[in-house]
């Protein structure tokens, strides 16, 4: 029996989506000041800390720029704000370092945003439970392969 694959249709508009530009004129530097502003926020709300950080120096690095040209903030879609609570919670949790409550509690949301953060909780749970598993196995207490008793 042959498997069955379906493409679900995704409609993106630019009033859900904040639009990078492609360009790479680097000329207009309050463009790149709003696309590294944006990038900043976004970065920042995923938990991408050194990101945020990294395009938050080299915004201000660039003069600032008028009220008139700050970009708002992006929109709240349906799924963020049906979301928004277990996204919260998550972040919270995230941002404590409890990468595995994150994770359970974002386990079904449907937005992008809580998407991101519940595979990247995830990943970051493996990541560390792979550095304890290999620290417990070189071990400073273990000599010959067993372990050293303090008594």
């Amino acid at each position: 029996m042959a498997a069955s694959t379906s493409v679900v249709p995704v409609a993106v508009t630019a009033a859900v989506a904040p639009v990078l530009s492609t360009n790479s004129d680097f000329s207009d530097l309050r463009e790149i000041k709003k696309q590294l502003l944006l990038i900043a926020g976004l970065t920042r709300e995923r938990g991408l800390l050194h990101s945020s950080k990294w395009s938050a120096e080299l915004a201000f690095s660039l003069p600032a720029l008028p009220l008139a040209e700050l970009q708002p903030p992006p929109p709240i879609t349906e799924e963020d704000a049906q979301d928004m609570d277990a996204y919260t919670l998550a972040k919270a949790y995230f941002d404590v370092k409890e990468y595995d409550r994150a994770a359970h509690f974002l386990h079904g949301c449907d937005s992008k945003k809580a998407y991101f953060l519940y595979m990247y909780s995830r990943y970051l749970v493996r990541a560390i439970l792979k550095c304890h598993s290999a620290f417990s196995e070189t071990s400073i207490f273990r000599t010959n392969g067993k372990v050293k008793s303090f008594k």
